[in-house]
């Protein structure tokens, strides 16, 4: 461990300085994994160890170094620090907190304006340093070198590999793939048939997912649930048909990982590369359909993803344990009712609400909030309050210190945006739809047919704690009306 010189001049010595930790590996594999739990290890015992620091967690990532933009960990610790809440960041290496200049001089020189020290243990240096920057620049500018260098390298296996027509893939359901030798397994092979022979008769990627469950047909890791995206994978794999379609994926922007459509080499298409489970003519079929499918806009398919837009993760069934589904039902084929629907794991017990009587509740959830705008502006604003003050008692006595942290940016954000918030409210009319509905709420239970819990989108802590809002409202619900009771919370 190197002993770090911290040029920092110390205000107040007898306040401890708050340190956090960054750690960060590019990849899962085993031996970063190793790597990641070693840098984790050491920089905790540096912190602990020191009298004048106070501990306030280790920040982790397993992304790539050469932007910050993915990195969800490296950025709570920036706002974090930025916020008042971190004196010090310690590091192993500029490598490990980033590879790209731009970001790694933008980010020390803010950090450094808010009084926030940067500390690099491999390269001994801290960002107080009056020569940091020209530093920086120099060890930066080598590490990003380093970094494109390793991209070339591996990006030139890879690239060999395809020239020589060699297999990059180790896993495909329907065969047993060691190296260069594709075995077909017999009784994955009979299912993959079987998916292909019922999509080119159209059947939809849901009704195939269905009659998958209902065989108890388990997929290629062994787990009982299928999904509609494996299934559209499956019927344009070109591999269940012998061929070996190379370097159909490429990275944007060092991370961000990108598919070739129809564009990559046709020089790297390996015709016959091993013994095919559907014949040339099936899978021919299946794609010519998918690319009917996708012309036509009028033909009744209609994709996974959009059968759950435009309400999809915002209305839950807390009795079947699953999100509803949005579709347009047609009764008799007379009217349209736009419906939110879901059923349990064996299909029954519906639960369902038309959009029109959603959104007669939510406009009733706004007038209240309209009419008691100002006693729940101050309720809301008590509360974050006291939240705040009990994140800091427990921040006194908390060894890990990142997720009290967190929520109390979160609580200091909601209160910030509070104004604007209700200002948005305010301005609401009857022809409210389902983006401003998100702005406004973000999440509904049902808990019965009579029975909601409406959660403001406002501030996300998990959990529904705090009732700011409890009615009644009629609503005629097929043949029947019903007083439906919602609470809203914060």
């Amino acid at each position: 461990m190197n002993n770090v010189e911290v040029i920092k001049v110390f205000n107040n010595p007898s306040r401890l300085k708050r340190v956090a930790g960054y750690a960060r590996v590019s990849t899962a594999d085993e031996h970063q994994d190793s790597s990641y739990t070693l840098q984790t290890e050491e920089l905790e015992q540096e912190i602990k160890s020191n009298p004048r620091y106070e501990f306030i967690g280790i920040f982790k990532d397993k992304k790539s170094g050469r932007n910050t933009k993915h990195r969800t960990e490296f950025n709570a610790m920036i706002e974090l620090a930025l916020l008042g809440e971190i004196d010090i960041i310690i590091t192993k290496s500029i490598t490990r907190f980033a590879r790209n200049i731009l970001d790694t001089i933008s980010i020390v020189r803010n950090l450094k304006n808010h009084n926030v020290e940067v500390i690099f243990q491999k390269e001994n240096i801290s960002s107080l340093d009056p020569s940091i920057e020209f530093v920086l620049s120099v060890l930066a500018m080598h590490a990003e070198e380093e970094s494109k260098n390793l991209s070339d390298n591996t990006k030139w296996s890879i690239r060999k590999k395809v020239i020589n027509k060699r297999n990059l893939t180790s896993h495909l359901y329907g065969y047993d793939i060691k190296g260069e030798d594709w075995t077909v397994i017999d009784s994955e092979a009979k299912v993959v048939r079987m998916i292909f022979d019922m999509y080119i008769n159209n059947k939809t990627y849901v009704s195939i997912v269905e009659k998958l469950h209902k065989m108890k047909i388990k997929t290629s890791t062994g787990k009982d649930r299928w999904h509609t995206g494996t299934i559209e994978q499956m019927v344009q794999n070109e591999k269940y048909a012998g061929h070996m379609a190379l370097g159909k994926t490429y990275l944007l922007n060092g991370n961000q990982l990108r598919t070739r459509r129809q564009n990559y080499n046709q020089e790297h298409f390996v015709y016959n590369h091993h013994e095919p489970i559907i014949s040339q003519e099936i899978f021919d079929q299946a794609m010519n359909l998918r690319k009917s499918r996708s012309r036509n806009t009028n033909n009744t398919y209609v994709p996974e993803v959009e059968r759950l837009t435009p309400y999809a993760y915002f209305v839950y069934s807390e009795e079947n344990h699953k999100h509803l589904k949005y579709v347009v039902e047609r009764p008799k084929g007379k009217y349209e009712i736009p419906t939110l629907y879901c059923y349990n794991k064996q299909r029954k017990n519906r639960v369902s609400i038309t959009v029109k009587n959603l959104t007669i509740l939510l406009m009733d959830v706004i007038s209240h909030m309209k009419f008691y705008m100002t006693d729940l502006s101050s309720n809301i604003t008590s509360y974050i309050n006291e939240s705040v003050t009990v994140c800091d008692a427990d921040l006194e006595n908390a060894n890990e210190k990142i997720d009290l942290l967190n929520f109390k940016t979160k609580l200091l954000s909601a209160k910030n945006n509070l104004p604007s918030y209700f200002k948005f409210i305010r301005n609401i009319d009857d022809t409210l739809d389902i983006q401003e509905i998100k702005r406004v709420f973000a999440a509904i239970t049902i808990h019965s047919i009579s029975n909601f819990s409406i959660k403001l989108n406002l501030l996300d802590n998990g959990e529904y704690n705090h009732k700011l809002i409890e009615s009644v409202l009629p609503l005629k619900l097929g043949y029947k009306n019903v007083d439906v009771t919602y609470s809203v919370y914060l």
